[in-house]
Order: structure tokens, then sequence, then C-alpha cells
């Protein structure tokens, strides 16, 4: 199911950009330059990202031109597949960028409060 998003910032000068389909943050998961946020059903509903041009193969220049996002998530055993749908405001071209993240470095971190239902919501 496509999570519509309704927040969309980005950064220029510092390169983060940040996702959020506005549902109350329950705790953040830091994967390397990705911060998920999880919201209160257990569910991805925010991303952000560093070094967003380099980690999206977007310009920041278009990065600052998106006109809507759909955020499709699939979750697997320690791994996480978000797909980002982007259409930028431009040219109205949709571009579709593919997200796999590993989320087994979260057992080796015992700073970040994972969810209570993480083992079940990525099996």
């Amino acid at each position: 199911m496509a999570r519509q998003i309704k927040t969309i910032d980005y950064d220029y000068d510092n390169d983060i950009f940040y996702i959020s389909d506005d549902e109350t943050v329950k705790t953040s998961l830091d994967i390397g330059d990705f911060i998920l946020d999880v919201s209160h059903k257990d569910f991805i509903c925010g991303i952000e990202i560093m070094d967003a041009s380099e980690n999206l193969g977007i310009s920041k220049e278009n990065l600052m031109n998106i006109k809507n996002i759909k955020m499709f998530v699939n979750y697997k055993t320690n791994h996480v597949y978000v797909l980002l749908v982007i259409l930028f405001k431009k040219n109205e071209k949709e571009v579709n960028i593919q997200i796999p993240l590993t989320l087994i470095a979260l057992q080796f971190n015992s700073s970040v409060k994972k969810p209570k239902n993480l083992t079940t919501l990525f099996s």
C-alpha cells in the first residue's frame, strides 16, 4: 500500500532530505545515512536521508523541485525495501528510487529504541 507523503523538506546547504506522511512518530531508527521514523502502528512513516543527492542519485536542484512523492515499504526479515515514486514539478517526470536497508545493525546498537513489534514487523 502506498503511503502518501504530506511533508517534503530539502536542506540544500546540508544535502538533507526529509519526507513524512505526518503520522505521529513513536521512535526513529538510525541506519547510516538514513533515519527511519516509525509510527505508533509500527510502520515507517518518514525518512531522513543524509547526503541525499548522492544516496538518491538526484541532483540538488531536482530535490528542490519535487511536486509529489508516494512511498511503498516492503518489510522482510532484517530488511526494509523502500520505493519512492517521485514526481518532479519542472517536467512532470516520474522517477522510481529503490532503497534497500538492512536492519541487522540495530541489534548491535543498544542506544536505539526498537519498536515492540520490530521482530514480527520485519518477518
